[in-house]
């Protein structure tokens, strides 16, 4: 089964750290709530199967404009399956491969993951 998502933001844009009371805090930026939204919109309107507990394989092409980090959109994605209910954990991913294409504009940008 074949997934196609938009291109998630980097773990840096994903996530924001603050500091209170001398203790750091970390959560969700308000892009990253934004594309969990969409892709997780996007997911559920692909994946029709129910959580499973199995161990999966994921086959990521990563479909990018200017520069970017091959590992820097998969906290996101691995966190997204798991909170759309495709894996009960994301610890059951035991096999990650991962290949960057480059297009010529961000509109062309997204990912394409393969679930085995």
């Amino acid at each position: 089964m074949t997934i196609s998502l938009p291109k998630p933001p980097g773990i840096n844009a994903l996530y924001k750290i603050t500091c209170r009371n001398g203790y750091p805090s970390i959560y969700k930026s308000a892009e990253g709530k934004a594309w969990i939204e969409e892709a997780g919109y996007k997911l559920k309107g692909q994946y029709k199967r129910a959580t499973t507990e199995e161990d999966m394989a994921l086959y990521i092409k990563v479909f990018y404009c200017g520069r970017f980090d091959i590992d820097s959109c998969l906290k996101a994605l691995l966190d997204l399956f798991q909170e759309m209910g495709v894996v009960k954990n994301d610890s059951q991913f035991n096999f990650l491969q991962i290949e960057k294409i480059r297009v010529a504009h961000r509109t062309d940008e997204k990912v394409e993951i393969e679930l085995e």
